[in-house]
């Protein structure tokens, strides 16, 4: 595995961090073809595999006792999904869901948690990592307790075109309201305004961004703060980068 060639962030900054870690882990990473819809883990069961997201999209869903879902984060490729029970012996609070197909890394979680207690760069890129995922977790509250679904939808599209890195993506209306937690009548009406406005088309189940500079206007604070949260920081490094700008 060559490190120039990977589009994980926790993988590259280990290999940037510590050449020899990386070099190990990789011998054991498998890689693992995500398909949109796919459970990955289930919740409140520990999780099996790691994965390090290198393309596509993995959601995060919370869920009820009657099997109503809402999405409390998603990671593409600046993260990592599954180390809540590696870091701290819990199960999975959520489930992993593929929400674009791609492709990641994986490796059996206890593989994980022996890197971890032999690697300080690797312990520290996850802990880093784990604190940004729960500062998205916390935002995603915040938004669905204070925001319209036309801003929560405006965020989650911007988000989801940062890490898919296109503007058109295949969707239902059905997904998309688990994601922003807003009833399909609401997210109807939402992508509706958006539509009659000329920022986004959606036809035959496929979205497109057609303005991201008037989407991202659209969009609540929250859409820039988790930006930042989403992007990791190396091993040492203090400062946040500035988010990334939405696709033109």
């Amino acid at each position: 595995m060559q490190a120039d060639h990977l589009q994980n962030h926790v993988l590259r900054q280990l290999a940037a961090s510590d050449a020899t870690a990386f070099a190990r882990l990789s011998n054991e990473l498998q890689a693992q073809p995500i398909e949109r819809g796919h459970p990955l883990e289930t919740s409140r069961s520990p999780a099996e595999w790691v994965y390090f997201v290198e393309s596509g999209i993995i959601s995060l869903l919370a869920s009820t006792r009657a099997g109503q879902s809402v999405e409390v984060a998603l990671v593409g490729r600046e993260g990592v999904v599954g180390i809540m029970d590696v870091l701290g012996d819990q199960p999975l609070p959520y489930a992993l869901v593929v929400q674009l197909s791609g492709l990641a890394y994986r490796a059996p979680r206890t593989v994980i948690r022996a890197h971890i207690l032999e690697c300080t760069a690797l312990h520290t890129l996850l802990m880093n990592y784990s604190q940004w995922l729960m500062h998205q977790v916390a935002q995603s509250v915040v938004c669905a307790r204070f925001h319209t679904a036309v801003q929560r939808l405006a965020r989650w599209l911007l988000l989801t075109a940062d890490r898919a890195d296109t503007n058109r993506f295949e969707i239902t209306h059905e997904a998309v309201a688990a994601m922003v937690g807003a009833p399909r009548s609401a997210v109807s009406e939402a992508a509706a305004a958006l539509r009659e406005q000329g920022v986004i088309d959606y036809r035959r189940g496929v979205l497109t961004i057609r303005d991201a500079q008037r989407l991202q206007r659209v969009a609540c604070e929250c859409y820039e703060s988790i930006a930042v949260a989403a992007s990791v920081p190396s091993a040492g490094e203090t400062e946040k980068p500035a988010p990334r700008k939405a696709p033109a």
